[in-house]
């Protein structure tokens, strides 16, 4: 499945931040969601947790996220 709107665009942005180790730490999720966004901490965690049920990203505890696929 392929997320289109402004979804598939946070979708796209985390994925421009990949890491050496494939896990994008939690400041520079929030910095580039967050303000390029303009949406607050809270609202970040919704997003994060939507990509998680839809089976987009991975949180890692304590970390960051990794971006499946």
């Amino acid at each position: 499945m392929r997320l289109q709107g402004l979804y598939g665009l946070a979708l796209e942005r985390l994925r421009e931040c990949r890491s050496d180790n494939g896990i994008i730490r939690f400041p520079e999720v929030f910095s580039k969601l967050c303000t390029g966004f303009s949406i607050k901490k809270e609202e970040c965690w919704e997003l994060l947790f939507f990509f998680k049920d839809m089976g987009f990203i991975e949180i890692v505890c304590g970390h960051g996220v990794r971006v499946k696929g």
